[in-house]
C-alpha cells in the first residue's frame, strides 16, 4: 500500500497546473511535476539533481536551513515571472527537504501595467473633461448620456440627475432644449454634426456632435462639446467697446498730435512725412545727437523745435545760423568768453550759446559753414560736455541736447578735407532726411491754406484762392519749398487787388521769379520765360470760366441759383462744375 502511494503521488502532481519542486536536506531535488518543468523550462530529468545546478538563484535550500515559510514571493527565472510559496517539509521536529508551489504571472504583470497605464490616461482624461470650459457629454450608441462635466451643467443650469442615465432625446421631448438634437443627427448620419440649440432658460448654445465608430461602422459614442454663445457674444461687444475706446483714443491722440504739429507750422498729410515725424518723437526721447537734412526751406527748424518739445527737456531751445555769424565772432558765440578776453569784449565776461542752452538744446543750423578751426573743439563739447571760456582757465559744464542741420552733401565736403570726419560721424548719429515739397504735393493744398488764414488774420484780410491758382501751385516745383511758398502767398496776400487771388495775379507779382508756374501749352517744357507768356484763347477762356463759376458757387451754393446768375441752366452748370472738379 505504502508503495502504491509512493507511485500515486507525482502521477497526481503531474495533472496540478501549478509547479512544485521538492528538495531533500541535502539540496537534491527529490519531486518535479511536469507545470514546474515546463514553467522552468527543463527538457531533461532533473530528480536526482542538487536544485542550486539548475537554479543558481533558488533560495529553497535556506527553508531547509532556517525551517521558515515563505508566501507570495515574487521570482525571477529565464525572464519569466513566478508568484512563489516555500515550505519546510518535517518529520516529526526535524526538517527532512522542503518545496516550492509557484505560478507565471508574466502576462498578468504585463497586464497589469497596462492596466495602471489605462489608469493614469484616463485619470488624465478625466480631468480635462472636467477642465474644459466648454460643455461636454458622452453618450452610448443609442443616445443614452453616460459622462457629463460641470461646464455642460453651468451652460444649460440643469443638474446632473437631468443628464446620466437618460436619454438625450428625452430632454427635447420635455422641451429642455428646442430645435433639432444634434447629438441625435449625429449619432444617425455617422457625421460630425455643428448647430445652434436653444435652451429654455433663453441661452443659445452653439453644440458640435462628433460620433465614434467602431471596426464594424457602429456608432459606439457620440462626443459633443457646447458652447455658450451668449458669451461669445458678450466677448465680441466687449471687444467692440475696446475697439471703440482704441479708435478714439487713436483719434483723440491724433486730435492732440495735429494740433501740436500745426502750433509748429507742421502741415502735412504725406505718409512719408508721418514716417519721419514717427522716428522723430522716438528718437526725442533719447539724448542722441540729430543731423537734420534736406533743401533749404523745407523745415528743418520745424523739426528741431519739435524734437526739443517731445525731449521735456527744461531748458531754452537755442539756434545758430552757423552760416551768419562770421568765423572770428564764432568761437565766442558758442563758448562764450572771459574777461579781458579780447579788446572790445564785455568786462565782465560773456557766457556762450552752449552755456546758454543748458538743459535745453542747441539747433546750428548750416553746420557745414562751421570753420573748420573750431570744429575741433566742438567735437570736445560734444565728447565731454565741457569747455573753456575763450580766453578763460575754468571749465565749464553744460548739459546739451544738440541737432545739427545741413542743406549740403557734408560726406562730399568730408571728402574735400573742408569738415571733419570725426565730427560728421558724432553729428551723424541720427540722420533724418526732409523730403523736398515738390515730393509730397498733397501737403502744399494743407500749407497754401494754413498759411492763407495766417496772413488774412495778420493783414485784416479776407483773401482766396482759386483752383486754377492752386493748380499752378501744383505744378510749380519749389525749388525754395515751404519757404517759397509761404513768401508767395504773403506777397499775393498784400500785393492783390481783389478778394480773389487768381492764377494771372500769380503770374503779374512773381513775373521773372516764378516763371515755370505761369507756362502754358505752347511753351517747352524745362524752358524759363523772362516775359508774360501769352496763353492760348482756348486755355484763358477756361481759366476765366472755371473763375467766374468758382466765386459764383461761393456765392450761390447750388446749381440753379448759379445758372440764374450767369444765365445758364442747371444741368449745364453741372456739367462745368464737375468739368473742373469744383
Amino acid at each position: 500500500m505504502q508503495m502504491l502511494v509512493g507511485h500515486i503521488i507525482p502521477f497526481i502532481l503531474d495533472y496540478i497546473h501549478h509547479g512544485i519542486i521538492a528538495i531533500n536536506q541535502n539540496g537534491v531535488i527529490i519531486i518535479c511535476n511536469v507545470a514546474a518543468q515546463k514553467m522552468l523550462g527543463f527538457n531533461q530529468p532533473v530528480l536526482g539533481k542538487p536544485i542550486t545546478s539548475l537554479i543558481t538563484e533558488t533560495k529553497l535550500p535556506n527553508i531547509v536551513n532556517t525551517g521558515q515559510s515563505e508566501y507570495g514571493k515574487r521570482f525571477i527565472f529565464n525572464n519569466k515571472t513566478f508568484v512563489v510559496n516555500r515550505t519546510p517539509i518535517y518529520d516529526r521536529d526535524t526538517v527532512i527537504g522542503a518545496v516550492t508551489v509557484f505560478q507565471e504571472i508574466t502576462e498578468l504583470e504585463e497586464i497589469s501595467t497596462e492596466l495602471e497605464s489605462f489608469k493614469k490616461i484616463n485619470k488624465e482624461l478625466e480631468g480635462i473633461i472636467a477642465s474644459s470650459y466648454d460643455g461636454i457629454m458622452i453618450t452610448d450608441g443609442k443616445g443614452k448620456v453616460l459622462k457629463i462635466n460641470e461646464s455642460l451643467l453651468r451652460i444649460t443650469n440643469l443638474t446632473a440627475s437631468h443628464f446620466l442615465g437618460k436619454k438625450i432625446d428625452s430632454l427635447y421631448m420635455k422641451g429642455f432644449f428646442t430645435s433639432e438634437p444634434i447629438a441625435q443627427l449625429a449619432r444617425e448620419s455617422r457625421k460630425i454634426v455643428t448647430g445652434i440649440q436653444k435652451i429654455k432658460t433663453g441661452k443659445v448654445v452653439m453644440v458640435t456632435s462628433s460620433p465614434v465608430l467602431d471596426d464594424n461602422g457602429d456608432v459606439i459614442r457620440v462626443v459633443t462639446n457646447a458652447r455658450d454663445m451668449s458669451e461669445i457674444i458678450n466677448l465680441q461687444e466687449q471687444l467692440a467697446q475696446s475697439r471703440e475706446l482704441s479708435d478714439q483714443l487713436r483719434s483723440e491722440f491724433n486730435k492732440i498730435l495735429k494740433e501740436e504739429l500745426d502750433a509748429h507750422e507742421m502741415i502735412t498729410c504725406n505718409p512719408e512725412m508721418y514716417k519721419i515725424l514717427e522716428l522723430t518723437r522716438r528718437v526725442a526721447g533719447s539724448e542722441v545727437t540729430v543731423l537734420l537734412q534736406g533743401e533749404s526751406g523745407v523745415g528743418k527748424e520745424v523739426f528741431a523745435k519739435l524734437i526739443h518739445v517731445w525731449s521735456k527737456r527744461q531748458g531754452a531751445f537755442i539756434k545758430v545760423n552757423c552760416g551768419a555769424i562770421p568765423g572770428p565772432l564764432l568761437e565766442s558765440e558758442l563758448f562764450g568768453y572771459s574777461r579781458g578776453a579780447f579788446t572790445g569784449a564785455n568786462r565782465e565776461g560773456k557766457p556762450g550759446l552752449f552755456e546758454l542752452a543748458n538743459e535745453g538744446t542747441l539747433f546750428l543750423d548750416e553746420i557745414e559753414d562751421l570753420p573748420i578751426d573750431i570744429q575741433g573743439k566742438f567735437l570736445r563739447v560734444l565728447q565731454d560736455g565741457e569747455f573753456i571760456r575763450l580766453g578763460g582757465t575754468k571749465v565749464v559744464k553744460a548739459s546739451v541736447r544738440l541737432i545739427a542741420a545741413s542743406n549740403r552733401d557734408l560726406t562730399q565736403m568730408v571728402a574735400e578735407r573742408r569738415f571733419r570726419e570725426d565730427l560728421y560721424y558724432r553729428l551723424n548719429v541720427v540722420p533724418i532726411l526732409i523730403p523736398p515739397l515738390r515730393d509730397r504735393t498733397e501737403d502744399i493744398p494743407l500749407l497754401a491754406d494754413y498759411f492763407l488764414s495766417e496772413f488774412n488774420k495778420k493783414y485784416g484780410t479776407n483773401k482766396i484762392i482759386t483752383p486754377g491758382l492752386m493748380q499752378k501751385f501744383l505744378d510749380y516745383h519749389w525749388p525754395g519749398n515751404i519757404r517759397e511758398l509761404k513768401n508767395a502767398l504773403e506777397r499775393l496776400v498784400i500785393t492783390s487787388s481783389s478778394d480773389i487771388i487768381s492764377a494771372n495775379a500769380f503770374a503779374a507779382t512773381n513775373r521773372g521769379t516764378f516763371t515755370t508756374a505761369v507756362t502754358y501749352a505752347d511753351d517747352k517744357p524745362g524752358t524759363e520765360q523772362t516775359e508774360e507768356a501769352i496763353p492760348l484763347l482756348k486755355e484763358a477762356l477756361e481759366i476765366t470760366e472755371k473763375e467766374i463759376l468758382f466765386k459764383a458757387l461761393k456765392k450761390y451754393k447750388n446749381s440753379r441759383n448759379i445758372g440764374q446768375a450767369l444765365g445758364i441752366s442747371h444741368t449745364a452748370v453741372l456739367k462745368k462744375l464737375k468739368k473742373y472738379q469744383l
